[in-house]
């Protein structure tokens, strides 16, 4: 399998991103997966995993069935080798189940899970962990496997306000994680411009921590209906304002400035 064959080898030492956010609903899964199948489909080694335990959001926008889960991993019942499946456009998926499993065990275990996670640093470029939403213990755990946090955030108030309670929890318990930010769902590029500006002071202000911009995302219907046909967006409509926003966020995570002209996401 595909799969077996990039485990054997690689450059060491795989870039992590969390990706997570103060709220449900803010569209955190969606770029997650889109953003991870640009990548991949660009010529990246990229492994999405999906630590929403009990929700297997990227198994519902895939339609991808597996027998094995996080889950199984994290309970030690599995190698982490056993769970990977094959996604879109090249992509790894390590994905969960959509029964809610024991969060006590996964606490229990977390451990177990780091070490079977340090196996694939090797065989990927880049790791993109999909974590639940809020600032619940599992949910931090697995942000602090990771290199970079990037925090979704819509310019609803209460959206505004999880995600500061989130970067404040971050930044008291781990200080040097770098944190990013992605605006979702916004009319125009300034105005997510703008809402990033006055978030990042506020936290310089009261946490004296800084996050980088990662990027916006525009609203747009084909979101939704991809979703409904469980086709990830990237492959479902790949021209679309969301996706052109979502490959422009790729190309700042790789330190490229993507242009109308010329992009290295470009099909």
């Amino acid at each position: 399998m595909k799969t077996e064959q990039r485990l054997n080898g690689g450059s060491p030492d795989a870039k992590i991103y969390a990706i997570t956010s103060g709220k449900g609903g803010v569209g955190k899964t969606s770029i997650a997966l889109n953003l991870s199948i640009i990548l991949a489909r660009a010529g990246m080694r990229v492994l999405l995993i999906d630590a929403d335990i009990g929700l297997a959001n990227v198994y519902v926008m895939t339609g991808i069935a597996t027998t094995r889960s996080i889950e199984d991993v994290i309970s030690g019942e599995v190698s982490i080798f056993d769970v990977l499946v094959e996604g879109p456009e090249g992509l790894t998926i390590l994905p969960s189940a959509s029964a809610l499993g024991d969060i006590k065990e996964f606490q229990d275990n977390i451990a177990v899970f780091k070490k079977e996670l340090l196996k694939l640093e090797n065989a990927f470029d880049m790791i993109f962990i999909d974590t639940g939403a809020g600032i619940s213990a599992n949910v931090v755990d697995f942000i602090f496997m990771a290199d970079e946090v990037i925090v979704i955030m819509t310019p609803e108030p209460t959206a505004f306000a999880d995600a500061y309670a989130l970067v404040k929890l971050l930044s008291l318990e781990k200080p040097q994680l770098r944190m990013g930010i992605i605006i979702n769902i916004m009319k125009k590029e300034e105005d997510a411009e703008k809402l990033y500006v006055k978030f990042n002071e506020i936290v310089k202000r009261f946490l004296g921590k800084e996050l980088r911009f990662r990027g916006f995302v525009p609203e747009d219907k084909t979101v939704a209906d991809a979703v409904m046909r469980q086709i990830p967006l990237a492959v479902y409509s790949g021209n679309s304002p969301s996706m052109k926003a979502i490959r422009n966020i790729a190309g700042n995570l790789l330190g490229i400035k993507t242009t109308k002209k010329r992009s290295l996401f470009s099909r």
